[in-house]
């Protein structure tokens, strides 16, 4: 995400055009998001807390998170060809999720975030505004909770069947 200067959004149906001037030499920097190596969760982590936000219904990212672990998540900063940057001055990042049902989430108010899954398996959008008092950055990012890996078993019983034959 690169912020424009001016831009012009021509709707024509089933194409959008979009018109975006920029300013030469300044420095474009867009926020991507990065997650952190998955953690088993606590009987708290799976409490179900919150409000639900909505979706912006877009993405930048998504990941398959199994429904017993948490990750945390955090803002990589990058110009606009991808290299890695630093945040801008005063950069204040506001986090937030769509659907607390999956997924516990907890802005911890340092350009971090904790999602934890809930134990019920679906998708949740995870969204991130980051305002520097110049610009404002916003990223997304998809998860999908999914099942753990196999811990317990149980037994299924079939159908009846007769055994023998009525008279």
């Amino acid at each position: 995400m690169i912020p424009a200067l001016r831009g012009h959004v021509c709707d024509m149906g089933d194409v959008v055009r979009v018109e975006t001037w920029y300013v030469k030499g300044r420095k474009h920097i867009a926020p991507a998001l990065r997650i952190g190596a998955p953690k088993d969760t606590n009987p708290e982590d799976r409490e179900i807390r919150g409000t639900a936000t909505p979706s912006t219904g877009k993405r930048d990212v998504a990941m398959d998170l199994q429904a017993d672990k948490k990750v945390t998540l955090s803002i990589q900063w990058t110009d606009e060809m991808g290299n890695p940057t630093e945040a801008p001055a005063n950069a204040v990042a506001a986090w937030s999720v769509d659907d607390t049902s999956l997924i516990n989430f907890t802005d911890n108010g340092d350009s971090t975030a904790t999602a934890a899954a809930v134990g019920t398996l679906g998708t949740a959008n995870v969204h991130v505004t980051v305002v520097d008092g110049v610009s404002t950055f916003d990223g997304d990012l998809q998860i999908v909770v999914v099942a753990g890996l196999a811990e317990r078993i149980n037994v299924v019983a079939g159908v009846p069947e007769e055994v023998t034959p009525d008279a």
